[in-house]
């Protein structure tokens, strides 16, 4: 299954220690790869079909985007394909412009239920998996629910809460997701786990995020997962600080 890492800062920072580190440790995920990141407030994704990790190397572009972008969020994915083709156009994340800003998307999980969702706004062009639309859902219901560009932050992690909740309700399935609008990242879990360090002093400083259950080294990672009578646990951390977290 996929796995996902985030680097969350007060300032732009770069990630070339920790990112070739996950795709080596995540290296089981052979169908695609894709980076994320945030300039000028504009959302930058670099993608490829190819493994991150190959007979033993970092891919040359994966380990070229480890050293060179610098954001205050970076997102990466790691693909093993459960639905859609092996292509770039459902390699993660996604983008999509909603309330204000480009948001970036990436997913972890099976959710075949809401592969029938159909978007009445502009969808993801070419992707054809539950993940590009389950972000569709996302962006319509907060659209929906969100009058004011941009909202305040506890009305949009209360709007993401019920548009989460009725993503699960709706359309059940596995979602780890990570959503991001280059200010504040969001982290969604309602199986397996994430995985959750600050201030690495062996990699880079801020605020880490993966999937991959025994972290990225062998310092302090704290474990988080939804409780077991919920449907899920979502998290909103600004700069290296959780500053609402909520069950679901």
């Amino acid at each position: 299954m996929c796995d996902l890492f985030a680097l969350s800062a007060g300032k732009d920072y770069s990630a070339p220690k920790s990112l070739p580190l996950f795709a080596i440790k995540a290296r089981k995920n052979m169908d695609g790869w894709g980076i994320g990141y945030f300039k000028k407030h504009r959302a930058l994704v670099e993608k490829s079909a190819e493994g991150a990790y190959v007979a033993g190397r970092v891919h040359d572009s994966f380990q070229r985007l480890a050293r060179v972008v610098k954001s205050r969020i970076i997102l990466c994915h790691v693909r093993l394909r459960t639905s859609g083709p092996v292509d770039e156009c459902n390699a993660h994340p996604f983008v999509l412009p909603f309330i204000g800003h480009e948001w970036l998307f990436v997913h972890n999980g099976k959710a075949p239920a809401v592969e029938r969702y159909q978007t009445s706004s502009n969808p993801i062009e070419d992707a054809h998996s539950d993940s590009a639309r389950a972000f569709e859902y996302l962006r319509d219901q907060l659209c929906s629910r969100l009058r004011k560009s941009p909202p305040a932050l506890p009305a949009l992690f209360e709007a993401l809460c019920q548009s989460t909740a009725g993503l699960i309700n709706e359309y059940p399935g596995d979602y780890n997701y990570l959503l991001t609008n280059g200010w504040v990242l969001f982290a969604f879990t309602n199986h397996r786990q994430f995985m959750l360090l600050k201030g690495s002093r062996k990699l880079e400083g801020g605020f880490m995020l993966t999937t991959l259950e025994r972290g990225l080294s062998d310092e302090n990672w704290v474990r988080v997962a939804k409780s077991t009578n919920r449907q899920g646990l979502l998290l909103m951390i600004s700069g290296a600080d959780i500053i609402f977290q909520q069950a679901i």
